[in-house]
């Protein structure tokens, strides 16, 4: 089963796309973004504004793994921060490799938890939570950044537009969905489907999801149950996007560039929304045209928002998407 994941992330067709999405990228860059002036760019820009940007991509690791610790506080079987540390970089990887508003590394993270010896229905409900907590903290800000933008500006770009409410009805549909897929009714059909596959039985009696049924967890519950923690997982998930904020905006600084504050936080939640969609893998090309467009439109040179797209993109993708390989490999030793 966890062979035929690391196969799905790096089959051959996904390894060419990524491949051709540098080319066509670099590409953009040097005909549609003034190559000159991005060299420019990269030479002018403040050592000490880019070591801040740095070091929020750290803090969202830590942020990440500290999520998991609080809402997994309550398991026999604690697992220590720095494990949960390296799990959390593997989640951004597995993320942006597979595209699926966050669902798609949950399952992995699932299968690192009950291999550690936590107990699988604490394990479901950390999961659960932790994704119900960012779309929460994501919907939060996407309301009260777009509000602002909307009650600002008299003509409302029509893509801005779009994206925001692609946004809230996607996360709307997320929330939903796991609302549903996490009731314990659903789960007792689920089970009771696929208990007669000897493999999945034996697997589902080793991790205990029968009891889901048993305590008849729902999203309701486990909140109720978890109340304390799940306000602290959405404070820390609306500390995520903060730090990306403040690298967006240490950047920009570094460029000598400004821009509202609110501005920066709307390009970068509509940015996300682009890159949380199953566009492609990793959102490759449509996320950094996205980002591109966005922080253009809202004030920013086409040739400072393509650099500042490259520089956050490398923070947030590429670098995290090298280690998170790595770690994805040790961990499955």
């Amino acid at each position: 089963m966890e062979r035929q994941k690391s196969n799905t992330l790096f089959t051959p067709s996904r390894i060419v796309f990524y491949v051709l999405a540098i080319i066509v990228f670099y590409f953009a860059l040097q005909y549609i973004g003034n190559l000159g002036n991005i060299e420019t760019l990269l030479l002018e820009m403040d050592t000490g504004w880019l070591l801040v940007a740095v070091s929020t991509q750290l803090i969202t690791y830590l942020l990440n793994a500290l999520i998991l610790k609080v809402l997994l506080s309550e398991s026999e079987n604690n697992l220590s921060l720095y494990m949960l540390l390296k799990i959390s970089i593997v989640i951004i990887f597995i993320n942006q490799a597979l595209p699926s508003g966050g669902l798609s590394g949950n399952g992995y993270v699932f299968n690192q938890l009950v291999r550690r010896k936590i107990n699988g229905t604490q394990a479901f409900s950390a999961l659960v939570l932790e994704s119900i907590c960012y779309y929460i903290a994501f919907l939060m800000l996407l309301f009260i950044f777009y509000g602002w933008y909307f009650m600002e500006n008299e003509k409302v770009n029509f893509l801005i537009k779009y994206t925001a409410i692609t946004g809230l009805v996607f996360y709307l549909f997320l929330t939903l969905a796991m609302s549903v897929l996490s009731n314990w009714r659903t789960v007792k059909s689920i089970l009771y489907r696929v208990r007669k596959f000897p493999k999945i039985r034996r697997y589902i009696e080793e991790v205990n999801l029968y009891g889901l049924t048993e305590s008849k967890q729902g999203i309701f519950k486990m909140f109720l149950d978890n109340k304390n923690n799940a306000l602290i997982a959405i404070g820390l998930q609306i500390l995520i996007i903060g730090s990306d904020v403040v690298t967006v905006f240490a950047i920009l600084k570094g460029f000598h560039f400004s821009l509202s504050f609110s501005y920066v936080v709307l390009g970068l939640l509509l940015s996300l929304i682009i890159g949380a969609l199953p566009i492609s893998p990793g959102s490759l090309i449509a996320y950094e045209s996205g980002m591109t467009y966005f922080f253009t439109t809202l004030g920013t040179p086409v040739h400072v928002a393509l650099v500042v797209t490259l520089i956050f993109r490398f923070l947030t993708f590429w670098l995290p998407m090298s280690i998170g390989f790595m770690l994805y490999k040790r961990l499955q030793a």
